[in-house]
């Protein structure tokens, strides 16, 4: 039986711009851009699948989609097809989808990997085939790199995998991630919450508002004065939680709220992945410190 060359293609189904080509994901896989034009027997697939038609409603600065050509070789069939192994396709997905969820870990934007297929060449047009979907986007904050944030961002992607091995840390990053992923504000708002108490309480209900704000100031303050308006604002924020969870009152809750609060998760996670250390010694460093202090900083110099 013959064997054919078989590829992979996603489409990145949010806003993004040329700044995340000049990434490379790692394993031969490859961010490119270009006009939907290019890719129309892969937009035809959209809509016979999913009944999406592409075009500038989906992708409208361009199409920006990640390729990894030769990933694998099938049997022909005798029709022009291939027998196709579809954990070829759900490996490919998983690995790039983790990269880009590392992405929005280094910086806020939603970058998302929509769609994704595995395709051969038959008679000079592509065969898509395994389709793989995750859309429809709930958050559609744009995702863009300055030109010293590109290196910055590759090294954090190669650093890092997924999942996280510290337990309480990945069901934090999880929370985080699923923040992009609800559509109702006040459920993105509750999972950022949650993934900071999984990340900074220690466990017991005493003072869990004081000790959760607290630590994210030592965490993430710089110096004394920053880390006092992150434990201040903290406070503020916990309070909002409060009112939503024991009243259901979301009238006091804004999109900055959300947007501030994923920025402190963000930090805070990276900030906890780079100390190397576990959440309870982390914890334990945190409270024998004040704010701007920051030993581990210190210790990695």
């Amino acid at each position: 039986m013959a064997k054919v060359p078989v590829h992979f293609i996603g489409f990145l189904g949010n806003l993004v711009d040329n700044s995340v080509t000049k990434l490379q994901l790692g394993e031969g896989f490859m961010i490119e851009s270009g006009s939907p034009s290019e890719v129309m027997p892969f937009l035809s697939a959209l809509h016979s699948h999913w009944g999406e038609r592409g075009g500038r409603d989906i992708w409208p600065e361009g199409c920006f989609r990640v390729v990894k050509r030769n990933i694998a070789e099938f049997d022909a069939t005798g029709r022009g097809g291939v027998a196709a192994d579809p954990t070829v396709s759900e490996e490919a997905h998983a690995f790039v989808q983790n990269k880009l969820r590392l992405l929005r870990l280094f910086k806020e934007g939603n970058v998302v990997l929509a769609y994704s297929f595995l395709y051969h060449m038959n008679e000079s047009q592509p065969a898509p085939f395994c389709p793989r979907r995750e859309y429809p986007v709930a958050d559609r904050t744009p995702f863009t790199l300055t030109p010293t944030e590109v290196p910055e961002a590759q090294s954090f992607i190669e650093r890092y995998g997924l999942p996280l091995e510290e337990p309480s840390m990945q069901l934090a990053f999880q929370s985080f991630d699923l923040s992009y992923e609800v559509h109702d504000p006040a459920l993105v708002f509750l999972s950022l919450m949650i993934a900071m108490e999984v990340l900074l309480h220690p466990g017991d209900r005493d003072e869990l508002k004081y000790r959760i704000c607290r630590n994210a100031g030592v965490l993430l303050g710089q110096d004394i004065s920053k880390g006092e308006a992150v434990f201040t604002e903290m406070k503020s924020l916990y309070d909002k939680r409060s009112k939503l969870v024991h009243s259901g009152n979301r009238s006091s809750l804004m999109r900055q709220d959300v947007l501030k609060l994923r920025q402190y998760v963000r930090e805070a996670i990276k900030e906890a992945m780079s100390s190397g250390m576990s959440k309870n010694d982390l914890l334990n460093t945190l409270n024998a410190h004040g704010f701007g202090q920051r030993p581990w900083r210190e210790n990695a110099k």
